[in-house]
Formats: structure tokens, sequence, C-alpha cells
């Protein structure tokens, strides 16, 4: 199936929609509460830590003998950066939508509580 196809009706859901609404993702057409399948965020996900990686493999060769005190936190930062970008576009590019499971919540069994005699 096509990046961003609604399961239900086969239409697509706007790139928008899926990084702005992953959690409480419902589709336009049919109004199916969708969810992106883990493949495709854990795909992301690892994409965008490879980025990461490799911009701060490049900016810490570039900071290695800089004299000025905070150059070490530079690569940490333009990693993030990388990560936070690389992650969403990728995510765009192959999310697969499934149709929303419904979790049912366990029921909360709560015990009387102990009585104890003052003495």
């Amino acid at each position: 199936m096509a990046a961003r196809m609604c399961p239900d009706c086969l239409r697509n859901v706007p790139a928008g929609k899926v990084l702005a609404y992953s959690n409480d993702l419902v589709c336009t057409e049919c109004g199916k509460s969708l969810e992106i399948s883990a493949l495709s965020r854990n795909i992301a996900a690892f994409t965008g830590l490879i980025a990461a990686v490799i911009v701060w493999w490049l900016a810490s060769k570039h900071y290695a003998g800089d004299p000025w005190a905070l150059a070490w936190v530079l690569p940490v930062v333009f990693s993030y950066f990388a990560f936070s970008i690389v992650t969403p576009l990728v995510l765009v590019l192959i999310a697969d939508l499934e149709i929303k499971s419904e979790v049912v919540p366990a029921p909360i069994h709560q015990e009387p509580p102990a009585h104890h005699s003052s003495h």
C-alpha cells in the first residue's frame, strides 16, 4: 500500500495531518481513526538517529581543536537538529497507516482498606 493511504477508503491522508496528528489521526474521507504503524515509526526514528550520528561526527571533527569553551556542545546541538528534521521527513515519506485498534482499559480492582483496631 502507498504511503499515507487510508486502509479503509484508500484515499491519501495529507502529510501535514500525519505529522501534526500522528497520535490522534482521523481519515478526512471516511472518518476512521488511524495510527502510524510501528514499523514506519521505528524506521523513521532509526534513520533520524543515523543522520544525527553522522552530523555529530562531522561537527566533532570540525570543532575538535577549537579553544572556545562551549565548542563541545555544538555537535550535540547540531545532531539534535538533524534528528528533529530527518525523522519527520522520513515519516512523511514512508508512513504506513493502520486502522487504530481500540485498547480496552483493565478494570481497576481496589481492595477495601484493612481494619486495624486501635489499642
